[in-house]
């Protein structure tokens, strides 16, 4: 059996290596508790949707059956008030996902931009996939911002996996902004 390989060109040579130096620069941010974390998330899944890394390499990936997608877009098309923008923005999100830990990587405006609807429509359909159980969301409180907090939002494990296909070493070395557990080594014996 042959392989088949695909043609890189100068130009996807030199985004790749672009993409690299990109992602290299911006890990020592992750240790920082002052810096804006789901920047640095946003700026990494943008990369990685700009390139195509090499197999093995930690390309995020989403695992859904296709009767969990068709489940959530029936559902959207049946129950929502806008139908059709609804199922755009379900399909968005696959996007955008960050790697390891599922959270949406875009906010409500470039949601709304995309799509183009008004963000009070977004947050609508975002409601509706959270109620629906095909989404969450998570409360980052700010200081100095009244109210609950942040908005966060995360694709549902059970709808659908994001994973890569790193292996558990490559996978450990990886910050994973948004987690908020450890995990704590030890226990009965």
């Amino acid at each position: 059996m042959r392989n088949v390989t695909r043609l890189k060109t100068r130009r996807d040579r030199l985004r790749e290596d672009q993409a690299e130096q990109v992602r290299q620069a911006l890990l020592p941010f992750f240790d920082n508790p002052d810096f804006d974390h789901d920047a640095l998330g946003r700026v990494i899944v943008t990369v990685n949707r700009l390139t195509s890394p090499e197999p093995g390499t930690t390309e995020p990936f989403v695992m859904i059956r296709p009767a969990q997608n068709r489940a959530v877009t029936l559902w959207l098309m049946k129950n929502s008030k806008r139908p059709m923008k609804a199922v755009d923005v379900w399909t968005l999100l696959f996007d955008h996902l960050f790697p390891h830990t599922g959270q949406v990587m875009l906010t409500r405006e470039e949601i709304a931009e995309a799509v183009g609807i008004r963000v009070n429509e977004v947050t609508a359909i975002m409601n509706e996939l959270v109620g629906f159980g095909a989404i969450f969301t998570e409360r980052e409180k700010v200081a100095g911002m009244r109210g609950p907090g942040l908005v966060r939002y995360f694709m549902n494990k059970h709808v659908a996996e994001v994973g890569s296909r790193a292996t558990q070493n490559e996978l450990d070395l990886i910050p994973k902004p948004g987690a908020k557990l450890q995990v704590i080594h030890g226990g009965a014996s």
